[in-house]
């Protein structure tokens, strides 16, 4: 018979998970619709930098350029 797994393995899994992962986390900021902005990728870069990366978000209403990048160390990741 199989033992049961110990009451510490999941908290564990979470603690790993939670540190691995908040640090990797950016912010993310909407530009405007797709259709008025011919390159989401290119007006990100030219607002917030060479590590920032757009993309059109596909909403049906006309899609919405968003950018992700690394957050200032002073603001709170999202």
């Amino acid at each position: 018979m199989a033992k049961a797994p110990s009451s510490l393995v999941l908290p564990i899994i979470f603690l790993l998970l939670s540190v691995l992962v908040e640090p990797n986390m950016g912010c993310i900021q909407i530009i405007g619709k797709c259709n008025a902005i011919p390159d989401c990728s290119a007006l990100c870069w030219k607002f917030l930098g060479p590590n920032a990366n757009g993309y059109c978000d596909n909403d049906g209403a006309g899609g919405t350029c968003i950018c992700t990048y690394d957050c200032p160390a002073s603001k709170t990741h999202i």
